[in-house]
């Protein structure tokens, strides 16, 4: 075989794996990029449910609000203390559902960590949002806090023991080393 022929193989072969090797530390490097900023967004909203008042406003939605009101004013009828709890707590879960449904956020991920908290806001808030339709001319399929709608229907569909679940894979893909230390 001539010397030039095993050259031009052996740089073409070169070639390919530096393409290959590339292509694969590009993908890595984007997924990791896209991992880093979910959490920075996530950290990001995640500072005001350490709030105290937030989490009187949450309580109050989830075990006062229907019980004090009738959801037959809808949201717009609302008193102005209920209002600003319900804007608190249900704006604050439909920013997250707007970050999911626009990929800027894991909807996975932020289904895991706060499945129990949508599920009861929903179904605490769910006779306001859908009479809020009805009074804005939208009807029950409505685009009204829809998005939050639906992370609460996929909240309510992940299993109780998918936190677990995601724990003890995370355990699982430590290195032996770090759990020794």
């Amino acid at each position: 075989m001539d010397s030039s022929v095993v050259f031009n193989v052996v740089t073409t072969a070169i070639a390919v794996v530096a393409v290959v090797t590339s292509i694969v530390f590009s993908t890595r490097q984007a997924r990791i990029a896209k991992h880093a900023n979910h959490i920075s967004v996530l950290i990001d909203l995640l500072r005001e449910f350490r709030s105290a008042e937030f989490h009187e406003q949450h309580d109050y939605v989830c075990t006062r609000l229907g019980a004090e009101h009738d959801p037959e004013d809808g949201v717009r009828g609302l008193p102005p203390e209920a209002k600003a709890a319900f804007c608190s707590v249900v704006y604050y879960y439909q920013s997250f559902a707007n970050l999911a449904v626009f990929g800027l956020l894991d909807q996975t991920l932020l289904v895991t960590v706060l499945r129990t908290r949508i599920v009861s806001v929903w179904k605490a808030v769910r006779p306001f949002v859908e009479r809020e339709r009805e009074l804005r001319g939208e009807g029950s399929t409505g685009t009204y806090l829809s998005t939050f709608e639906e992370l609460a229907r996929l909240a309510a569909d992940l299993p109780p023991q998918h936190v677990r679940d995601q724990m003890a894979e995370a355990r699982r893909r430590l290195p032996r080393n770090r759990l020794s230390g």
